[in-house]
């Protein structure tokens, strides 16, 4: 069943309530493409309405996304294991039929102590979610993902300029440890695996030690790339338009310096797309894809370092090929194609290339007509304040220290060179 929100036409956010110490990523109500930042009071609220001239100057963020659809939700391999036996629970005693089961993905009020389940979603690249699964008292199962990492702060800044420039991700929230739903959260997650699973009990032990936390929206009925069946999905109904979309990513990726998703800018990457969930329906924005993990890699921002230097050429290289012929795939292209071909020995034509390239054109316009060098700083900036407290190995800070605005700002002005 879908989840249901109602808006109000007159105002461009939904109205939220108060969750102290919480970052949540929540959708827009206004299709605008004009940005601004609002205040929400002990809260950071990710939303499509970011004003590139200026951020208000406060301890609060919003900014926007748009979240992957949750039509046709059902049981697919990525459900936990023991749903059939819940679903006994649902059975009517006195006539032997069952309850028709209801299925959502909320990540706000959420009752931990209604937890049922808890199993892994490995995306790749080593990066593993959580599907943590709630059963309410009228029988609805309630399913969000969470996620910790040692680079939660470059992630959620990388997930900020996605949601400015509207790309696919789901609604999502931070949770630190210093809330009290936190140690509501770690006594039910530990509750749970310790009754089933000694492995996960010990990885979700070791995760709750990380002190930050991202509960995220789930859809289910996505697909890894490597399960995708590649000549149905990329040739059939929607198939150029799929390869476009990957193509938008790409060029995100190539500003973020995010080496998880392909081999095309960066050596020795061994997986091709992850942390990318793929559906057969778009959502209701259209996009066949929903990016469940982003992050920020900025070198030293010295441009004396040879790494910085190589990055930057690299970038150059593929940009003036790409926006001099558009219509001929470029060798950078064909040879990320042909490596994907090998690598799932799969038949990726050219025109699949092309197809992708025109994508990373489109998404190079787009973080140049809506990504400043402004934005970067202050949605930096306003990071800095947003956790009341930093882990006792100041993860946070690090975080952030690591974010150097030089590199970025080098990479916007070489994308506006080639525009």
């Amino acid at each position: 069943m879908n989840k249901i929100k109602v808006f109000k036409k007159n105002f461009f956010f939904e109205k939220i309530k108060n969750k102290k110490n919480n970052i949540e990523i929540k959708k827009s109500t206004n299709d605008s493409t004009s940005n601004t930042c609002t205040d929400i009071k002990n809260n950071i609220i990710i939303e499509n309405k970011i004003n590139e001239e200026n951020i208000e100057n406060n301890n609060n963020i919003n900014i926007g996304n748009n979240s992957v659809n949750n039509n046709n939700i059902n049981n697919n391999n990525n459900s936990i294991n023991n749903n059939n036996n819940n679903n006994n629970k649902n059975k009517n005693k006195n006539n032997n039929s069952y309850i028709p089961m209801i299925q959502y993905s909320n990540i706000h009020c959420i009752d931990w102590s209604s937890l049922i389940s808890v199993d892994k979603l490995d995306l790749g690249s080593s990066n593993i979610f959580l599907i943590a699964t709630f059963l309410n008292n009228k029988c609805e199962y309630n399913q969000v993902l969470l996620k910790s990492s040692t680079t939660i702060v470059q992630e959620v800044y990388a997930s900020v300029l996605e949601s400015i420039l509207k790309l696919p991700i789901p609604e999502m929230r931070l949770l630190e440890y210093s809330n009290d739903e936190y140690i509501q959260m770690s006594r039910s997650l530990l509750t749970i695996s310790s009754k089933t699973n000694k492995s996960l009990y010990d990885y979700i032990k070791l995760e709750l030690l990380k002190s930050f936390f991202l509960i995220m929206e789930y859809a289910p009925n996505g697909k890894s790339f490597k399960d995708l069946d590649y000549k149905e999905y990329f040739s059939g109904y929607g198939g150029e338009k799929k390869l476009n979309q990957l193509g938008q990513v790409i060029a995100f990726d190539i500003f973020c310096n995010n080496s998880d998703r392909l081999p095309l800018i960066w050596d020795n990457v061994s997986s091709h797309f992850s942390n990318i969930l793929f559906y057969d329906i778009p959502n209701r924005n259209g996009w066949y894809i929903s990016l469940m993990n982003s992050n920020v890699t900025c070198i030293n921002n010295s441009s004396f370092t040879i790494g910085y230097r190589k990055y930057i050429t690299r970038v150059k290289s593929i940009l003036y090929a790409l926006f001099k012929r558009p219509n001929i795939e470029s060798n950078q292209i064909k040879k990320m194609r042909e490596s994907i071909s090998k690598s799932y020995k799969i038949n990726l034509s050219s025109s699949c290339g092309i197809s992708i390239q025109r994508g990373i054109i489109q998404g190079v316009q787009l973080i140049i007509s809506r990504i400043s060098i402004s934005i970067l700083s202050d949605t930096k900036e306003k990071l800095r304040h947003l956790v009341k407290v930093d882990s006792t190995t100041n993860a946070w800070k690090k975080g952030l220290d690591s974010i150097h605005l030089p590199f970025l700002s080098d990479l916007l002005d070489t994308m506006v060179l080639f525009y």
